[in-house]
């Protein structure tokens, strides 16, 4: 193999492995935000539930709340604000998006061990471009979804700190 074609391949392999731990990350920001939303939710609904219940406040003591946290205004409001975290988890489906992107994530990772055995193999030069195009052709036919660019960042960090690969597009040879 020569060394254009191996630096070639682990720029692949970077690459992967870099979309690999964006949509790992991207899977657990989600996945936060599922929690987050849901937990206010049933907080802010069981809050609403529990304040017929509890003892009437004197006039006095009441007359000196501020207005936002009398009865007449707090139960609307959050009543409102359930309903938005409601709609929220309905519509935005954290839960799938958090599992589209772990899966993703594994995928990647599979097709970077697919890489592996070719730069690690003694291949003949037709094997070996008979697997290279076999993983750009499956590459290429893999799903993609949207990264944050904080996330796609993260990954991008996590694989630089492995030190394990060649500057980025350096089997680009210098003009």
């Amino acid at each position: 193999m020569t060394d254009e074609k191996r630096k070639m391949i682990l720029d692949w392999m970077r690459k992967i492995h870099q979309l690999e731990y964006a949509n790992i990350y991207q899977s657990i920001y989600w996945s936060n935000r599922e929690k987050v939303i849901g937990i206010s939710a049933f907080a802010l609904s069981t809050l609403i539930a529990c304040s017929y219940r509890f003892p009437g406040i004197e006039a006095e003591t009441f007359n000196k709340l501020p207005f936002i946290f009398k009865h007449e205004f707090m139960i609307p409001l959050l009543t409102t604000i359930v309903a938005i975290l409601t709609g929220l988890q309905t519509f935005l489906k954290p839960g799938e998006k958090s599992e589209a992107h772990r899966k993703l994530g594994n995928n990647y990772e599979k097709l970077r061990h697919k890489i592996e055995p070719v730069l690690t193999g003694n291949l003949m030069e037709y094997e070996l471009n008979q697997k290279i195009e076999s993983i750009r052709k499956e590459w290429e036919n893999m799903e993609y979804l949207n990264v944050s660019p904080s996330n796609f960042d993260k990954g991008k960090k996590r694989v630089k700190s492995l030190n394990k690969y060649p500057e980025e597009l350096g089997f680009l040879p210098n003009q």
